[in-house]
């Protein structure tokens, strides 16, 4: 139980920070964006201090080049995220954006062979069809 309140607190933590995104994307965005990952390097590096603290620091080293491999990805969709923001209203872009978990569920399908059911399947179509709604509309 205690992953979804994890899922749930991110969620929330998300929402504010695509809306404070959109908010410094008025400027220039590749600027906006070296300083939101800035601030959040520091954030991560503070508050994963903190936690390593109180559960202590356990490395696998194997898992190591898939965090480096994600870290990268993660800074590229910041820019294209930041970029998207700077030309489009928020309503627009976050859900469109947010379609990732598709994606994120596909891989976990076809490549950690996770299960897959009817209700995932139809979560997937409807999520595709709420972008659709959601971004051809006036």
């Amino acid at each position: 139980m205690t992953w979804i309140i994890y899922a749930v607190a991110c969620i929330f933590l998300y929402g504010i920070m695509q809306f404070f995104i959109k908010l410094s994307s008025n400027g220039n965005a590749i600027t906006s964006s070296m300083f939101f990952v800035t601030a959040q390097f520091i954030a991560q590096i503070l508050l994963g201090a903190y936690f390593i603290s109180k559960s202590g620091f356990d490395v696998n080293v194997s898992s190591i080049k898939y965090s480096i491999l994600g870290g990268i990805a993660a800074a590229l969709a910041t820019i294209l995220f930041f970029l998207a923001l700077e030309h489009e209203t928020i309503s627009k872009v976050v859900p469109v954006v947010n379609l990732n978990v598709v994606v994120g569920v596909l891989l976990g399908v076809i490549i950690l062979k996770d299960e897959i059911n009817l209700r995932i399947t139809a979560g997937i179509v409807l999520a595709i069809i709420s972008i659709y709604l959601l971004t051809s509309s006036k």
